[in-house]
Parts: C-alpha cells; sequence; structure tokens
C-alpha cells in the first residue's frame, strides 16, 4: 500500500520539509500533469450521505482543483506551500478534513485522485495520483453484499 497524507495539513508539512526550490510534478497513471499546472481552488464541504443499505453519514473532505497546462516551468514547491498555507489560514477546517485531487490530464474527463506523499525523483517534488473508485459501503463493511440481502434497501 502507499503512503498518503491523511489531510492537507499533513500534506503541507510534507511540501515544506522540501527545497522550496524543488520544481513540482503531479503524476497520474496516464503521465504527468503539464509542468504550467495550476492550482485552480481549494474546496472543503460537509457531506451528508446515504448508502444502499439506508444508512446515513455524515463526514468532510477538502478537496484540491489543478488545471493542467502548458508551460516551461513546473510551480516551485515553495510557492505551492504557500498557496495551501493561505488557504488553510482562511477556511477553518479545510486542513483538518481528508482530502482529494481533481485534475483533467490535458484538460479532458475531471477525475478525482488520491495523493501519495510527495518524493524527491529525477529532480522533482513528485505527487503520485490514483483515482478513486466507487465504493460500496455496506460490502466494505461487512465483506460481502449482493441484491436482496440486508444490505441493499
Amino acid at each position: 500500500m502507499t503512503d498518503r497524507p491523511a489531510t492537507l495539513d499533513a500534506f503541507l508539512t510534507t511540501l515544506r520539509s522540501a527545497d522550496p526550490n524543488l520544481p513540482t510534478r503531479f503524476r497520474t497513471p496516464g503521465g504527468d500533469l503539464g509542468a504550467g499546472f495550476h492550482i485552480t481552488e481549494l474546496k472543503h464541504a460537509d457531506i451528508e450521505s446515504i448508502d444502499c443499505g439506508g444508512r446515513r453519514s455524515r463526514f468532510r473532505e477538502a478537496v484540491v482543483q489543478v488545471l493542467d497546462g502548458r508551460g516551461p516551468r513546473a510551480m516551485p514547491a515553495g510557492k505551492m506551500a504557500a498557496i495551501l498555507a493561505r488557504s488553510l489560514t482562511e477556511i477553518p477546517g479545510l486542513g483538518d478534513a481528508p482530502f482529494a485531487v481533481e485534475c483533467a490530464p490535458a484538460n479532458r474527463g475531471l477525475t478525482r485522485y488520491r495523493a501519495d506523499v510527495p518524493r524527491i525523483e529525477d529532480g522533482h517534488l513528485v505527487i503520485a495520483l490514483s483515482p478513486e473508485h466507487a465504493v460500496c459501503k455496506p460490502m466494505a463493511d461487512r465483506a460481502g453484499c449482493a441484491p436482496k440481502t440486508p444490505c441493499c434497501a
């Protein structure tokens, strides 16, 4: 299993520990986003949901939205850290929530990803992204769920 920062606070701590001049890269399974990527917004939401078994839940999540882009130079780790730090100061609770990264490689098909802990590779601070998948919570909790069983309403 890959190491993942649990929150934006943890992600920011890792960014701050890196050389602030180190160029950053977001890496999806299909390849890296362009060096001219742009962090377009950070979002914080309180979610109320109900699953297929009728169980309600409440949770908070944060999202970092990244626009793929062209450009000659990648964003330095220090600049990314400054953007996140300012955002975490402005929106209470943003840093404490589990987070996802939204981006559309080549600006086609917005996808939600989970970010791995940034690692230095070939002179860049690489943030590997893994796509999220749909999850049946009753199946995950009970190690089994099928139609016409108590988990499905």
